[in-house]
């Protein structure tokens, strides 16, 4: 199954391999080394396949991400954890506009803090490991799909492959293939910064949100071992988001940050999305639209899409890739297992996103509701049981303690 060419593209890691070594029909084709792409990698390496990974960065890939990753985020990474994690959290600190405080507090820690570029990295070692084939340094231009193979036009020429999967983000070709549609781009802006060591023992073991910055958006603060990630992103119609993250680091008290710090990038965030798949290419991850519009969230939704779409590929190149149909099982995979998901949450964020004041008075200052947050970032409940009890009423019911705390600051 393996044939000498690709193999050369995994021994020399990607650097300095000719065309030569590239050309021909390769089973599948994964576009983007983040998590939704390593994710499928590794689960199609580790059932046989033939696996070329094209990633358009060199060395270590910027990526506008906060970081953090709840237990259950860490229970569907194909990867292990251990010497990534920077710091590891137990409190939520909610204001509006830098008032009306609320911290929450917890019995274990709710979120761990990683850098992106090191969990990407761990990502492309663990895809390697399996037996994918990775080439770095190459800029997709055009994906050309049909119903039983397609092109890959880059900047090292065209490629062929039985199946494809586009796990290239918000603005890449897998995004550009499935169209705006379903989708919302929402800007955000992020910077680390480099606090003093007062600074950096003040958010021990804390993180913080804020929904007051900027109309219909949300502003956070996360923790890691050396810097802060301080960002800032709009949900709603667009607002300037530089004003908007200087008013953020004013309230925190945090110096600007020098200038080319700051970066920018959309998220793209799930607006009714129900197809993710063009002829034998499957999107996936944020390219797919997976991004939670209530928190703008998106990396274990890409790990599980990642995953999902390496069934389907599996499946397809199993019958000898001829019958569409195992691709199409993709679409209903992800409507069953993340569509209903988000469904509820962009019903919650229509909801909060437009009085959001209210809601943080009325909802996140209220010690009924707030044990719903642990529940949802621990895993324990979905968004589609939070949604049906809190229309139910149940939110309102006291509730026994479940080893969390809820106190005003």
């Amino acid at each position: 199954m393996f044939n000498l060419r690709t193999r050369e593209v995994g021994c020399d890691r990607g650097k300095g391999t000719g065309l030569a070594t590239l050309v021909g029909m390769h089973e599948v084709i994964i576009i983007g080394a983040g998590p939704a792409g390593c994710a499928a990698a590794i689960a199609l390496a580790l059932r046989g396949r033939e696996v070329l990974l094209l990633e358009r960065q060199e060395g270590e890939r910027a990526k506008l991400c906060a970081g953090g990753l709840p237990p259950k985020v860490i229970g569907v990474l194909p990867v292990a954890l251990p010497g990534l994690i920077q710091r590891s959290v137990d409190r939520i600190r909610f204001t509006f506009d830098g008032d009306k405080p609320f911290e929450l507090s917890f019995s274990r820690p709710l979120v761990h803090m990683v850098q992106r570029a090191e969990l990407d990295r761990r990502l492309t070692e663990a895809a390697r490991r399996a037996g994918a084939f990775l080439k770095t340094g190459v800029r997709v231009i055009e994906i050309q799909p049909a119903s039983q193979q397609a092109t890959v036009l880059t900047t090292l020429g065209d490629f062929q492959a039985r199946a494809v999967i586009a796990a290239d983000g918000a603005t890449g070709t897998g995004a550009r293939l499935l169209g705006g549609a379903g989708m919302r781009m929402c800007p955000a802006v992020q910077a680390d910064l480099e606090g003093s060591d007062a600074e950096q023992a003040s958010w021990e073991h804390r993180l913080a949100c804020d929904f007051g910055v900027l109309p219909g958006g949300i502003a956070w603060v996360f923790p890691k071992a050396h810097v802060l990630s301080v960002g800032v992103c709009s949900f709603r119609p667009p607002a300037d988001l530089r004003v908007a993250f200087e008013r953020w680091t004013a309230r925190l008290g945090l110096p600007r940050p020098p200038p080319g710090l700051l970066r920018a990038h959309p998220l793209p965030t799930w607006d009714g999305r129900r197809s993710f798949r063009r002829g034998c290419v499957l999107v996936a991850g944020d390219a797919a639209g997976l991004v939670n519009p209530l928190t703008g969230a998106g990396i274990r939704r890409a790990a599980i899409s990642g995953q999902l779409a390496a069934e389907s590929v599996h499946a397809f190149l199993a019958g000898g890739g001829r019958d569409p149909g195992d691709l199409a099982g993709y679409d209903r995979r992800l409507n069953t297992h993340l569509v209903q998901e988000l469904s509820r949450a962009r019903l919650l964020a229509n909801v909060f996103y437009r009085a959001p004041g209210i809601f943080h008075r009325l909802g996140v200052m209220n010690s009924r509701i707030n044990p719903f947050v642990e529940e949802l970032l621990s895993g324990r409940k979905s968004y589609l049981e939070v949604f049906r009890e809190l229309i139910t009423g149940w939110a309102l019911k006291t509730r026994k303690s479940t080893g969390s705390s809820y106190r005003v600051t």
